[in-house]
């Protein structure tokens, strides 16, 4: 069986760079692809963003940004593929991916096509909650979760849809009525390296930004799954089952030196939804770093829960290579915490920025606006938190406006209400009810964040002088060069489209 794995164009939300345009590179279809290549499957795959991330096509309310579908509806790729997979990279493509699946259903009326569940980003989503969607589209199966467990199943009901029953973990729109989902989560799972050989590396490095800190070569790596806590606005609860799985130290720290050196990368970007919920695993893979004199560096840039991080392993960490640690205090509430589902330890979140400040590693923070559960009482000690993180060394801020995210309890609880459910192309998304207000709680957040960094000497201005020179040390100083590179392909998407309107 031929296979052929897709990965969508990246959604942009115009006017909006905090919430959306942040590329992260197809970890899990990576993984996959090497899985695949290992159970001897002819492997193809068609990574549209990574294919051509200088083209930008406009929309209603976005951009696209990435390598058309259209350009490979006729290839070798699609027309000898005897099974497509689309990988639902992030909600923010959700649209993209019905337009790939109906441009396939009807270029090719008897492709097999399936749609593969992103389980391990908070940016995604539970895609059995957007089911008739996919099935409007044309999609034969929903495969939900990870597929390493039980493929050979999965593939015989593929093949054979008529007789075969359909898996646990996978969804079909004539599934009999006592079929009920189960993702297959494994406890101490091994995974392959993933097949970066497949994937066009040299056009993410050559673009000015990334998900972490941008460096010249960088790889992303997932040194663990899932997430152990029920936070009400992420759907990581659903995908995951509320479990969390961990690789060994030896495997992480292998799977680092081996991509080290047949890729010459020695940046990687932590992208686990939690990676140090044990904290002795990581006590480990620094051990191990240090031991084999890896020279490798690490950024956690997904976020960790902040607890799981003990003070007294920071320089540990900072000696292994760690640069960069975000953690997620969500709200300086206890009140909204609660109502989230996620305990958060303040005076720890304190200690934490303040060891990392001493000890070189560059810290990030994440906050909400707009729970429902949010008063503008909570929403002030959100602020005055803020102000004493930056006191403690905070580097940097990200704000979020919640969103509804399919798998989500917010969104099974329809507490949040969107203007038009087709614009949440963005992690903060402008046609959600309230939108001004809370748009408005953002920006003085941001601004507190600002004046208190230039209150505090000289730190704010030196970031700013990496931003221009293009040397970030967080993620924040990635965005002045996103925000130019975008305008730059704004600006010649037009000129080509006028160009192309004028006739000789």
């Amino acid at each position: 069986m031929k296979i052929t794995l897709i990965s969508p164009r990246l959604a942009v939300q115009k006017g909006d760079f905090l919430g959306s345009g942040v590329p992260y590179l197809p970890l899990e279809l990576a993984v996959l692809a090497a899985f695949f290549r290992e159970q001897g499957y002819p492997i193809c795959v068609i990574d549209l963003f990574g294919n051509s991330p200088t083209t930008l096509e406009s929309r209603r309310d976005h951009y696209l940004q990435g390598e058309p579908f259209t350009k490979f509806l006729y290839t070798p790729e699609i027309e000898q593929a005897d099974l497509v997979i689309i990988y639902a990279i992030s909600v923010m493509s959700h649209q993209e991916i019905l337009a790939i699946i109906r441009d396939l259903r009807h270029s090719h009326p008897q492709s097999a096509i399936a749609v593969l569940e992103n389980s391990q980003a908070v940016t995604a989503y539970a895609v059995s909650q957007l089911a008739e969607d996919f099935f409007d589209a044309g999609v034969d199966a929903l495969l939900c979760g990870e597929l390493y467990w039980n493929w050979h199943e999965i593939s015989t009901y593929l093949q054979d849809r008529q007789t075969v029953p359909v898996p646990e973990n996978v969804i079909v729109s004539n599934q009999p009525p006592s079929h009920i989902l189960r993702r297959k989560v494994e406890k101490h799972p091994t995974y392959p390296i993933p097949a970066w050989d497949l994937f066009h590396l040299n056009n993410y490095w050559s673009i000015p930004y990334s998900h972490g800190p941008k460096t010249r070569r960088f790889l992303p790596i997932l040194t663990s799954r899932g997430c152990p806590y029920p936070c009400d606005f992420c759907v990581v609860p659903e995908t995951n089952n509320q479990q969390w799985r961990d690789r060994t130290a030896e495997e992480v720290v292998t799977e680092m030196i081996v991509l080290r050196d047949r890729f010459n990368v020695r940046h990687f970007q932590v992208e686990d939804l939690n990676p140090t919920v044990r904290h002795s695993r990581w006590h480990k893979i620094c051990q191990l770093l240090i031991e084999r004199q890896a020279g490798i560096f690490f950024y956690f840039v997904s976020g960790t829960k902040a607890e799981t991080v003990k003070l007294e392993q920071i320089p540990l960490y900072a000696q292994a290579g760690c640069r960069y640690i975000s953690i997620s205090p969500e709200s300086g509430s206890p009140a909204v915490l609660k109502a989230i589902g996620k305990p958060f330890n303040h005076p720890h979140g304190l200690a934490l920025i303040e060891a990392c400040h001493r000890h070189g590693i560059y810290t990030q923070a994440c906050l909400l606006v707009g729970h429902p559960a949010e008063t503008v009482a909570d929403y002030e000690l959100s602020c005055n938190y803020l102000r004493a993180m930056v006191l403690a060394g905070l580097d940097e801020v990200a704000i979020f406006i919640v969103a509804p995210l399919a798998g989500s309890q917010l969104h099974r609880q329809n507490k949040i209400e969107l203007d038009d459910s087709e614009t949440l192309t963005s992690f903060s998304p402008q046609g959600r009810r309230g939108w001004e207000e809370l748009k408005h709680r953002r920006r003085k957040l941001i601004q507190i964040f600002f004046w208190q960094k230039l209150k505090r000497g000289a730190g704010l201005w030196l970031q700013g002088i990496r931003a221009v020179l293009g040397t970030p040390r967080t993620k924040m100083e990635n965005l002045p060069r996103r925000v130019l590179f975008i305008y730059w392909l704004m600006s010649k998407n037009y000129w080509l489209q006028l160009l192309s309107s004028i006739s000789f």
